[in-house]
């Protein structure tokens, strides 16, 4: 039993009944893992299980063809070649592509994305992991046939869609298989490493890009499309050797293979038998807690008991990405030629924003050893409402001189972002949900996000448009009012997920412990094991006013 302070209060669990009848020997064991887990530095996490953090990071990889394809497509609305295969032609003989089909070429991938983030949801707690993978991996090979040899707009547009659906698996399915396959000490940083590997592809297409200028042919188009090849046929042969995910094996009853699993992700002078043994009974336990409270793993399922606050919260994280303004960095260059910078300038300054995914995720690693993610997430929202302040301010002034500094705030903005709550996003989107529907929940924050970024696609260039709303840098003041309302939300509702086994994580939200609680509440799962064999309560323990 724990004991007690005069700061301290003991709530009994209210779904313990149901969440906590199991056998103590197997509560013991897997308790006994999680301590020892929860033992591990970084440090020496990353040196026993640094075979697991490379197949994640390899799997995460296939996110770069994404941050690719969106950086490319944007770049054709100026290309020569493109416009002469593609455009329409003005009234003073010039080529341009309409705006309908910028936008609709734009929102093809998302599409295209939501599509397979359902089919993932489906696929991944079914098949596993590994299967889906390698099965979507397959699946780009085809669909990248048909952007590199379009004849026309609406077969682009088609291509756009069947590319996006391979992308939609992998968003959630790598972060997913990170969250699970790696140790409670490398978890937020290999979930966060999807957001650099976005960067990634944003910086390799900005360098194919430059390139292609040069290029006055058709392949100026095509190449850089082609490119995306380079891709699948490595990572298909890397998923074929990587291990699935035990806690998916455990799921599907098969214990043996999750053992021949875990002993892969480190060597075997540490990881005992026994100490795999009691690895597997941490799996066991969670998934029967979860079972407990809600028998099915269906998408229904992700709405009853707490799975539904935890949906809410992988939701909001998601929403709050470009709800925050974050997209007016896409008129950063725009700016910054306006103030006066060449285009030559101009171009460099686009690779430092793209660099800045990288830097700032790395930048991020560094926080999150020292912070939490819920206290690095409300950082980094409240740094938007500054930034939003100088920006809408700014867009008062008439002049060159805030018209260059508006371009030099976005460049920061982008870097504040990747550097605070995108690479968080990835992080408590995939440590909040419940195992058992873990994909699934993931698919709809997922979801909702690619919603926002249709919406916002469409509502952002209204509001720079001289002919449409016309706001400008004033834009800002109406993304700084939807940070604020984000912040009073994450203030109240979001929890930190920080050095929490995900049984641990299943007790307080089966307590309801309030968000700003989850830090110094006290998990006891063993508090009223007997010796019939079962538990009749959990309880937990909780810092009052903390």
């Amino acid at each position: 039993m724990l004991s007690h302070s005069d700061k301290t209060t003991r709530i009994a669990g209210k779904h313990a009944e149901q969440l906590f009848y199991a056998d103590p020997t197997l509560v013991q064991s897997a308790l006994s893992a999680a301590a020892a887990e929860k033992e591990l530095g970084f440090k020496k996490t990353f040196r026993l299980y640094y075979k697991a953090a490379l197949w994640s990071m390899a799997l995460s990889l296939a996110l770069v063809m994404e941050g690719y394809d969106v950086g490319i497509i944007n770049s054709f609305w100026g290309q020569a070649s493109f416009l002469n295969k593609f455009g329409s032609t003005a009234a003073d003989g010039t080529k341009y592509i309409p705006a309908n089909w910028q936008a609709a070429l734009n929102n093809a991938t998302s599409i295209g994305q939501m599509i397979g983030l359902a089919i993932n949801g489906w696929a991944q707690p079914k098949f596993g992991s590994k299967k889906v993978y390698l099965t979507a991996m397959a699946v780009m090979v085809g669909t990248i046939f048909l952007p590199v040899f379009s004849t026309s707009l609406p077969m682009l547009f088609g291509g756009e869609i069947l590319c996006g659906i391979p992308w939609g698996i992998f968003q959630t399915l790598s972060t997913a298989y990170a969250a699970e396959i790696c140790p409670l000490a490398m978890r937020g940083y290999l979930t966060a490493f999807v957001n650099m590997c976005w960067g990634f592809g944003l910086l390799l297409s900005a360098g194919v890009v430059r390139a292609s200028l040069e290029l006055d042919s058709q392949w100026g188009w095509r190449i850089p499309f082609m490119i995306q090849w380079v891709w699948p046929v490595p990572l298909f042969v890397i998923a074929c050797f990587a291990p699935e995910s035990p806690w998916y094996l455990v799921k599907v009853g098969r214990e043996d293979d999750a053992r021949a699993t875990t002993k892969r992700l480190a060597p075997s002078e540490y990881l005992t038998d026994q100490l795999v043994d009691q690895q597997i009974a941490l799996m066991k336990h969670t998934i029967e807690m979860e079972k407990a409270e809600t028998q099915g793993a269906s998408f229904l399922d992700c709405f009853k008991g707490s799975n539904l606050r935890r949906t809410e919260i992988v939701m909001l994280v998601w929403i709050i990405q470009y709800w925050s303004g974050q997209n007016i960095i896409n008129y950063a260059t725009q700016y910054l030629q306006t103030g006066g910078m060449t285009e030559d300038g101009a171009f460099n300054m686009f690779l430092g924003i793209t660099c800045c995914y990288i830097v700032g995720t790395a930048a991020c690693w560094y926080t999150m050893h020292h912070f939490g993610r819920r206290s690095i997430y409300i950082a980094g929202v409240a740094l938007m409402v500054v930034w939003h302040v100088i920006i809408g301010s700014l867009g008062t002034v008439n002049s060159t001189k805030a018209t260059l500094a508006i371009g030099i705030v976005m460049v920061i903005i982008n870097f504040s972002t990747n550097a605070t709550f995108f690479p968080v996003t990835y992080t408590i989107a995939a440590e909040v949900p419940a195992t058992r529907v873990r994909a699934k929940t993931m698919v709809l924050g997922r979801g909702v996000y690619l919603i926002s970024s249709i919406i916002c696609n469409q509502i952002t260039p209204r509001m720079f448009s001289v002919s449409e709303w016309n706001w400008g840098a004033k834009s800002s003041f109406f993304w700084m009012g939807c940070c604020l309302i984000s912040l009073v939300y994450l203030w109240f509702r979001l929890p930190e997920t920080k050095g929490r086994m995900f049984s641990e994580l299943d007790v307080l939200f089966a307590n309801e412990v309030p968000a700003r609680q989850f830090k110094h509440t006290i998990v006891d799962e063993l508090s009223a094991v007997t010796e019939e064999k079962y538990t009749e309560k959990g309880e937990i323990e909780y810092q009052e006013n903390a």
